[in-house]
C-alpha cells in the first residue's frame, strides 16, 4: 500500500490565499497608520507656527510703549521696550516693530531706534487674510488710528492654511489699572 502523507494542492492554494489576505489586510492597517501620523504632524506644524507667530505679536503688543500703537492700510506699527540685549551692545532699548502682509505672508519689519538695520522676519505663509484692529471706550473698534488717545486693546483675526479665522484680543498697556 502505498500512503502519502502531505498536503493537497487545494490545501495550498487555500493556505496561500489566507496568508495573502491576513498579508494585505496588514500592509493596509500599517498604510493607514502612516498616513494618519502623517497628517497629524502636518497639522502640529501648521498649530505650531501659527502659535509661534500669535506668541511674537502678544510679546510686542505686551511691550508696546503707550501711545505708540499705529494702523494704517491693513499694517500694524508700534514702538515696543525692553528689547533683548544679550550682547549688552550699546543701543537704544525701545525698537519700532511693524507687522505687513505681502503676498500671502505675514511679515515682521524691527529696527532699533536710532539705527538704520532693519530686520525683518517671516512670521506665517499661506495667510489668505489678516485683519487688525484696534479698541478705545470712546471710539469702540476701529481699524484706522484716528487720535492720539491710547487703544486699550488690539484685535488681530488670521485665516491661514487649515484654519479658516483665528482671532485674538490682546490687552495693551495701560489697559489695566
Amino acid at each position: 500500500m502505498n500512503e502519502q502523507s502531505g498536503f493537497t494542492l487545494l490545501e495550498l492554494v487555500i493556505a496561500i490565499a489566507l496568508f495573502a489576505l491576513l498579508g494585505l489586510a496588514g500592509w493596509r492597517l500599517f498604510d493607514s497608520v502612516v498616513r494618519t501620523q502623517q497628517g497629524t504632524g502636518q497639522h502640529e506644524r501648521d498649530i505650531r507656527g501659527l502659535q509661534r507667530a500669535v506668541g511674537v505679536i502678544e510679546r510686542d503688543a505686551w511691550q508696546a510703549v503707550a501711545g505708540s500703537v499705529e494702523l494704517a492700510s491693513g499694517r500694524l506699527q508700534l514702538h515696543r521696550s525692553h528689547w533683548r540685549n544679550p550682547l549688552d551692545l550699546p543701543r537704544s532699548e525701545r525698537q519700532v516693530v511693524q507687522y505687513r502682509l505681502e503676498g500671502a505672508a505675514l511679515w515682521r519689519d524691527s529696527r532699533g531706534e536710532g539705527t538704520a538695520g532693519l530686520q525683518q522676519q517671516k512670521l506665517l505663509d499661506d495667510v489668505r487674510s489678516l485683519s487688525w484692529r484696534l479698541f478705545d471706550p470712546e471710539q469702540g473698534w476701529y481699524t484706522e488710528t484716528r487720535n492720539e488717545q491710547s487703544p486699550l486693546a488690539l484685535e488681530l483675526v488670521v485665516s491661514t492654511g487649515r484654519f479658516e479665522q483665528i482671532r485674538r484680543v490682546l490687552l495693551l498697556p495701560g489697559a489695566l489699572p
